[in-house]
């Protein structure tokens, strides 16, 4: 079995992976954000700094760019590559709008032939190993049956599911049933992620998906940074014990801010964003939100976080 950190935009950036990994365990693999280009043509900074070898320096990385052309893509691979990167994961299943509607993320599901001819042109030229992160379709999961036949063609490392479409946002169920079609159109290894969010449901989908070993989770762990734990080894931590360590991540998370960027503003709204998925997790979370959202500084935020802790 293998776990790993689903790539969340501005959420799961190494001031995450590297707090998670000083509190919490259970996690093999880290996927970055995506790498994006500027309208220039220059990648985007924010990105290009998560992902520098010095940043991550005892996390598994795999980064993630996107991209819909040639040229794009390969001014992202090889800055990736520069970095001493062996693998990065192209991004197909980003579900807004803004994206899906430049042809970028999953807005490239609907139109296979674009998808096998940029890859007609990318792999022979590729020293890099790459996987594909995906919708199930755009405006529809059957859309994933025409392409996974066809992505046996192609040398990918991995191909990681999201069980849903792209309109779908994040609303709705997952299409497990299609999941299970996915399971016999593929010779490459499948990663399942959506909507794991406690022992429970990965225990559900394990039993339903036999023969699955990698899963990625996102929005569970940013709500419970210890699912991974609790998954692996069967044990959930005492209430105040599971506490303790969020106030201890939330240390962390929060002097890794301030190492990066000194404005104390910067961090306090960096945390605010953390703790609106953190706080879900707690029965007390909506009362102690509220409060945190009050903050005026980063002190008083982590004054109100020991008191409610």
């Amino acid at each position: 079995m293998q776990l790993a950190l689903a790539p969340l935009q501005t959420y799961t950036d190494y001031h995450f992976r590297n707090a998670h990994l000083a509190v919490f365990s259970g996690v093999d693999k880290f996927y970055a954000p995506y790498l994006k280009l500027n309208n220039d043509g220059t990648i985007k900074n924010a990105p290009k700094i998560d992902i520098l070898p010095k940043n991550n320096p005892h996390v598994a990385v795999i980064p993630q760019l996107m991209a819909c052309s040639e040229p794009e893509f390969f001014i992202m691979a090889d800055y990736i590559e520069s970095l001493g990167y062996t693998e990065l994961n192209w991004n197909m299943g980003c579900p807004y709008p803004m994206v899906t509607n430049k042809n970028l993320g999953a807005g490239i599901l609907n139109k296979p032939s674009e998808i096998f001819q940029l890859f007609d042109t990318i792999f022979p030229k590729l020293k890099m190993g790459l996987g594909i992160k995906m919708r199930m379709g755009l405006e529809s999961t059957s859309e994933i049956l025409e392409i996974l036949p066809r992505l046996n063609d192609y040398p990918l490392t991995e191909i990681i599911i999201h069980a849903r479409y792209a309109k779908q946002l994040y609303n709705g169920s997952c299409d497990h049933e299609r999941f299970l079609e996915c399971i016999s159109l593929t010779n490459h290894r499948l990663t399942y992620n959506g909507d794991i969010e406690s022992k429970e449901d990965f225990d559900d989908l394990q039993v339903r998906f036999k023969g699955i070993e990698h899963w990625m989770i996102g929005r569970g762990a940013m709500k419970n940074p210890s699912l991974f734990e609790e998954i692996r080894f069967g044990i959930v931590d005492p209430g105040d014990l599971y506490r303790d360590k969020l106030a201890r991540f939330s240390a962390h998370l929060t002097d890794s801010l301030l190492e990066c960027n000194p404005d104390r503003g910067y961090a306090l709204s960096k945390m605010r964003s953390y703790w609106e998925y953190l706080s879900d997790g707690l029965s007390d979370g909506k009362q102690l939100y509220r409060k945190l959202k009050k903050s005026k500084s980063i002190e008083e935020f982590h004054g109100f976080l020991a008191e409610m802790l």
